[in-house]
């Protein structure tokens, strides 16, 4: 009896032992900055299950896309158009349409442009992204954007493209929508 008493308590030591070697471990890593933690200002989820392998539910698409010679603070695209000269201000209105989570909306927006040549003209930087929230009751929210650039110069004519990159992370679900439009002399 003495003997299964002895190998228990030993037991437990070596797993005590493995757990604070572990907690140091730990501990070293965070100090040296290869293991980072959440700052105060983030939320912290008290059961996280973002490691299950099950996708969340929901879609995000753009509904509709218009260039414009402008867009009014009521969203309305003044005068549609696909063709542009240099230093034009390039407007572009969209609707999104995305599905909410836990009666939120969170939207990342940016985009990329090229040069008829293919060339890169601007490219997506984090620091660039636009959030956009919102708290729904609904489980779908259409939610109406609008933006412009402006084609610096006198580079190239012909046919540029404008990547818009969308995301949703509350529901884990990424866009691209590719928009074509010419610039002329």
């Amino acid at each position: 009896m003495a003997n299964k008493q002895g190998k228990a308590i030993v037991e437990l030591l070596v797993i005590l032992v493995v757990m604070v070697i572990s907690s140091a471990i730990v501990l070293i890593l965070v100090s040296t900055g290869v293991i980072s933690v959440k700052a105060e200002h983030e939320p912290v989820s008290v059961l996280n299950t973002e490691f299950l392998p099950v996708g969340r539910a929901g879609h995000l698409a753009v509904r509709e896309f218009s260039f414009c010679e402008t867009v009014d603070d009521n969203y309305v695209c003044i005068n549609e158009k696909d063709r542009f000269t240099f230093n034009d201000e390039v407007y572009f209105k969209f609707i999104l349409e995305t599905s909410t989570f836990d009666g939120k909306v969170l939207v990342i927006k940016n985009y990329r442009l090229r040069g008829p040549s293919g060339e890169l003209l601007l490219d997506i930087d984090a620091k660039d992204n636009f959030f956009f929230e919102l708290k729904s009751s609904r489980q779908t929210e259409l939610i109406t954007f609008k933006d412009f650039f402006v084609i610096l110069g006198d580079g190239q004519t012909g046919e540029y493209t404008l990547e818009l990159v969308l995301e949703n992370p509350l529901i884990d679900k990424k866009t691209t929508v590719v928009k074509k439009f010419e610039v002329v002399v």
